[in-house]
C-alpha cells in the first residue's frame, strides 16, 4: 500500500517511514505542516495518509476535509497528542478514518494501517494476534518450558509465533528442536530494512505445522546490537501474522524487554512454591507496578506445585496479594528427560499430568467452539474428564513470607 506521511517532525516522520518500508509499504514521507496536505495527496495519489497535525487546529480540519472531500479514494488518519472529545468527533465528521495518539506505537500504527488496507480491499478486519509475555522470577522457574509446551498445545487450532527474547542465553527451540536456526533474532535485526510476512516466516523454525520460533542469538555480542525499536517492528509485524505471539523474556528487565512487555496483553511470571521464588516474584511484581502494569495485565504460574507442599495457594496469596494464579503439577523426571530430547512432552507423554494440564490451559487462552455431541456421547463423557488447570483469584493481603 502507498502511504504518504506528513508531518513537520523529522524525527518523527523518518521512525514513521521506517516502520512502514519495514512491513512492505510503499513510504512517501512529506516534511511539512498541514499546508502540504492538498499538496501530497493530488501529486502523489496515495491509499492512506498519516497526517501528524496540532490537535484543536481546525485549520487542519478544513484542509483535511478537503482532501478526503475531493480524494474519496484516500483513506485519512491523523497523529494527535491529547485530543478533546470535540475535536475527535470533528475530524470524524471531516472523513478522518481514525485518529492515533502522538508519538504512535509500532504495534498501534501497524494495527491501523491493516484495518485501513482490508477496508479497501472489501475484507472484513483481522483480529490482531494475542502477544503473551512469559518471564520467570527466579532461574530454573521453568518458564521457557511453559512457553514452548503451550505454544505447541496453541498451535493444534491456532497459528503461534514464538519469539525468544532472552538474548543472552535463549534456548527455548533446543526445547522442541534438535536442529540449528538458520537465521536468528539478530540476523533480523541486522536486515530489518527487508522485514516482512515472508522474511520473518523465512527467519523462523517452524517445529510444527503452525508452531514456529524465532530463536535467540547465537552469539551473545550480537544480542547488544538489537534494538528495542527493531523488536518493536518484529512484533508489530507478527500480531497481524499469528493468532499467537509467544516471548521468552528471560530474567532480565531492561529497556529492550520493557518496550515489548508494555505490548503484551497478559505477562506469565512463572514461581514455584518456595521462598526464595516468592521473594523474587514479591520484587518483579513491585517492578511491574512501578512501570504501571495493572493486576489484569499479570498472571501467576505456579510450576512444580505439589498440593501437600508446605508453602500452598494460600500462602502464595497472602505473600504477593490480588493476581489471577495457576498451578501446574510435578513431573520432573519426565519434562526433565524430553527437555534433554528436545521432544515436546505433549508428543512424547500426552497422558503426563502436566500435559493434559497445559492442554487445559491452552483451552482457556484460546477457546474452541463447542461440538454439539449425542445424548449418547454425553452420557459416556459424563464424570469421565481428565485433571483440569487449576486457577485462583487471590485477595489482597500483605504478609511477606
Amino acid at each position: 500500500m502507498k502511504i504518504a506521511v506528513v508531518s513537520p517532525n523529522k524525527i518523527q516522520l523518518n521512525e514513521i517511514g521506517k516502520l512502514l518500508q519495514a512491513a512492505s509499504h510503499v513510504a512517501v514521507l512529506v516534511d511539512g505542516g498541514i499546508g502540504s496536505l492538498r499538496q501530497a495527496a493530488e501529486q502523489e495519489a496515495p491509499d492512506l495518509m498519516l497526517v501528524d497535525a496540532a490537535c484543536g487546529d481546525l485549520d487542519a480540519l478544513a484542509q483535511v476535509e478537503y482532501v478526503t472531500s475531493h480524494h474519496p479514494r484516500i483513506a485519512m488518519v491523523m497523529l494527535c497528542s491529547g485530543a478533546s472529545p470535540d475535536f475527535l468527533m470533528r475530524a470524524m465528521r471531516a472523513g478522518v478514518a481514525e485518529v492515533l495518539p502522538a508519538p504512535v506505537a509500532p504495534l498501534d500504527l501497524a494495527a491501523a494501517v491493516e484495518r485501513v488496507a482490508r477496508k479497501q480491499r472489501g475484507l472484513a478486519p483481522r483480529a490482531v494476534g494475542k502477544l503473551f509475555a512469559f518471564i520467570a522470577c527466579k532461574g530454573g522457574s521453568g518458564a521457557t518450558f511453559l512457553a514452548t509446551s503451550l505454544g505447541f498445545q496453541l498451535a493444534e487450532a491456532k497459528t503461534v509465533l514464538l519469539v525468544d527474547l532472552n538474548l543472552q542465553f535463549g534456548d527455548a527451540l533446543s526445547f522442541v528442536h534438535d536442529a540449528r536456526p538458520a537465521s536468528t533474532l539478530a540476523d533480523v535485526a541486522r536486515d530489518i530494512g527487508r522485514l516482512d510476512a515472508s522474511f520473518l516466516a523465512a527467519s523462523t523454525v517452524r517445529v510444527a505445522p503452525n508452531f514456529s520460533i524465532l530463536a535467540a542469538p547465537d552469539d551473545h555480542t550480537q544480542a547488544l546490537d538489537i534494538t528495542p525499536s527493531q523488536v518493536e517492528a518484529v512484533l508489530a509485524l507478527a500480531v497481524l501474522h499469528y493468532d499467537f505471539v509467544l516471548l521468552d523474556v528471560g530474567r532480565a528487565i531492561d529497556t529492550l524487554s520493557i518496550k515489548a512487555l508494555d505490548h503484551a496483553s497478559t505477562i506469565f511470571v512463572v514461581m514455584q512454591a518456595g521462598l526464595p521464588s516468592i521473594r523474587n516474584a514479591k520484587k518483579m511484581l513491585a517492578i511491574f507496578k512501578s512501570l504501571d502494569y495493572g493486576a489484569d495485565k499479570i498472571e501467576l504460574i505456579v510450576n512444580r506445585f505439589d498440593k501437600k507442599g508446605t508453602i500452598g495457594v494460600a500462602n502464595i496469596e497472602r505473600a504477593l496479594g490480588k493476581f489471577k494464579l495457576h498451578t501446574v503439577p510435578n513431573s520432573y523426571k519426565q519434562v526433565t528427560a524430553s527437555i534433554d530430547h528436545g521432544d515436546p512432552l505433549m508428543t512424547t507423554a500426552r497422558a503426563n499430568p502436566v500435559s493434559r494440564n497445559l492442554a487445559d490451559f491452552a483451552r482457556v487462552l484460546s477457546p474452541r467452539p463447542a461440538v454439539g455431541r449425542s445424548l449418547f456421547e454425553r452420557l459416556l463423557g459424563r464424570g469421565a474428564a481428565g485433571p483440569r488447570l487449576s486457577s485462583h483469584t487471590t485477595e489482597e493481603r500483605h504478609v511477606v513470607p
